[in-house]
């Protein structure tokens, strides 16, 4: 009887050490894992609106980390919550998606057929999607320029 409830204590013991080795095991790589995701989770991006058509001529740049996989357009509304010099308006084309249409603190605003706000990955690369649909990269260099 006596063996029998020292070998019953003897397994309950190391059940005792695998498991809390086992748990601290999985401790860590549960830290290691959201510590790696937090890192990828945010991406930081430099952007820029400039304005070198029309007075008031202006060029303001901000860095903005947000979260990764997120539209251009959710960096733009953090970059309009720091600094009122990137507030923006948009409408919804059913053809062009999100247009911006008036940005900066003076919300200058283009002229239909005539200037516009052209979204480009610097240096100098047009880019085709809307503001909502393109997913920034970390290190994107991304500006809106007035142009006619």
């Amino acid at each position: 009887m006596l063996f029998k409830n020292s070998l019953g204590l003897l397994i309950l013991c190391l059940s005792c050490l695998c498991c809390d080795g086992w748990i601290l095991h999985a401790q860590t790589l549960c830290k290691e894992m959201n510590e790696n995701s937090a890192r990828e989770s945010n991406i930081t991006i430099k952007y820029t609106i400039r304005n070198q058509f029309a007075e008031p001529w202006f060029e303001y740049e901000q860095n903005v980390t947000s979260k990764a996989g997120q539209p251009f357009i959710r960096f733009m509304e953090q970059a309009a919550d720091d600094d009122k010099n990137f507030q923006f308006s948009s409408r919804h084309s059913s053809k062009h998606g999100y247009v911006v249409e008036e940005l900066g603190k003076d919300m200058l605003a283009g002229t239909p057929g005539l200037t516009y706000w052209r979204f480009v990955k610097a240096p100098s690369t047009v880019l085709s999607l809307d503001v909502s649909r393109y997913i920034p990269e970390d290190g994107d260099h991304l500006i809106l320029d007035f142009v006619m």
